[in-house]
């Protein structure tokens, strides 16, 4: 048992999917009385002024912790102050604030958007060259093998080996020269084709879906496109669209750069939900995405859908933004409560789902 209990308010800023359902239940799971805390929770139901009205109670009620998801960046300076002065920290998670005093709150926990587009770009690279080498394989093998032609032409050979010298002089002497015209006719076909080919032909043409522009995700997010184009110079960004986070609306998306971009090799959808609309539009237009398909589609959000996804084929990969805060958030509560200070970016840790893992237990596990 514990002499005091420590109370956490904790103001969510609306409950309008599984993730933030997750999210939610990760909080109420640890700030438990057999954890030594009380929690006090508010839904905003997407209303900042609700959510500030939520704040404002909670510092009345005198808790002793606030864990703020905002749901707008901006018009929380008075408010944050009142909580200042009542000495109550807050702990922002998933989105951070738009203030000149980072006094104002202790710390921001959530996703490391940056560091997440670093592993996808460093898996992209990957499976780019593993593709590379598979149809260097395949070409090679090709190449090696007979051709029906040759095949052909051996069997007629054998079939002449009684015949009388001369004949055999000729035959070797027509063969030579079908060799050699062979040779003369691949030898064009190769130069004309090497001519043809341009840089437009190793370039990787990239689109991405967004989350909705200006949020705190999408501006992380098209910093690492950038980046990512900058470390390799064969990558192309050649469409960027929001998706509204819709399943239907990327499906119009996707549709649209298909029209617009008919070489398109990659798309980044900037979550789940956005991915499978985008899935839905690629296969309605007749092309294939996936391992070994025409587009590789890439997702950010580790949900039971989207590694469903991945199993069946159809994505990828999909890059975790893990909902579990509530275990990290108590750390935290615990080291301000130990006057230890930490830094005011916090991260929870996070993987990615590919092809090349056993799935199976994992979505069975798996709540959001």
């Amino acid at each position: 048992e514990f002499d005091y209990l420590i109370t956490v308010g904790i103001s969510q800023s609306g409950e309008e999917s599984s993730w933030k359902d997750a999210n939610t239940a990760s909080f109420m799971d640890t700030f438990v009385k057999s954890n030594g805390y009380e929690a006090v929770y508010a839904d905003a139901g997407s209303d900042q002024e609700k959510q500030i009205e939520d704040v404002e109670g909670f510092i009345k009620q005198g808790v002793d912790y606030i864990i703020l998801n905002p749901i707008s960046e901006i018009g929380w300076d008075d408010v944050l102050e009142d909580a200042k002065k009542a000495h109550i920290p807050i702990i922002l998670v998933n989105n951070g604030v738009d203030t000149d005093d980072s006094s104002l709150y202790s710390c921001m926990l959530g996703s490391d958007y940056g560091k997440q587009m670093k592993k996808a770009g460093k898996w992209l690279d990957e499976y780019l060259k593993e593709e590379d080498e598979k149809k260097a394989e395949k070409e090679k093998a090709a190449s090696e093998a007979p051709t029906q032609e040759e095949s052909e032409q051996t069997d007629s050979e054998d079939t002449e080996v009684n015949t009388d010298s001369s004949k055999a002089t000729d035959s070797s002497a027509s063969i030579f020269d079908k060799i050699m015209k062979s040779s003369s006719t691949a030898k064009d076909e190769t130069d004309s084709t090497e001519e043809e080919q341009t840089e437009e032909d190793f370039t990787i043409k990239i689109a991405a879906i967004q989350e909705s522009i200006g949020s705190e995700e999408q501006l992380m997010r098209a910093q690492g496109y950038q980046t990512m184009l900058e470390r390799y110079s064969d990558w192309e960004m050649v469409a960027q669209q929001t998706g509204d986070n819709s399943r239907e609306e990327a499906e119009k998306v996707m549709k649209l750069f298909l029209e617009q971009e008919p070489d398109l090799r990659v798309v980044f959808a900037e979550s789940d939900e956005m991915a499978l609309g985008a899935i839905d539009a690629i296969e309605k237009s007749g092309k294939t995405c996936g391992e070994d398909g025409d587009i590789i589609v890439i997702s950010f959000g580790g949900s039971k859908a989207g590694i469903e996804a991945v199993k069946e084929g159809k994505l990828n990969v999909t890059f975790e933004c893990n909902p579990g805060q509530g275990p990290k958030a108590a750390e935290l509560i615990q080291r301000l409560e130990s006057d230890i200070s930490i830094d005011k970016e916090q991260y929870v840790e996070e993987t990615y789902f590919d092809g090349t893992m056993d799935l199976d237990e994992i979505i069975e596990n798996r709540t959001y």
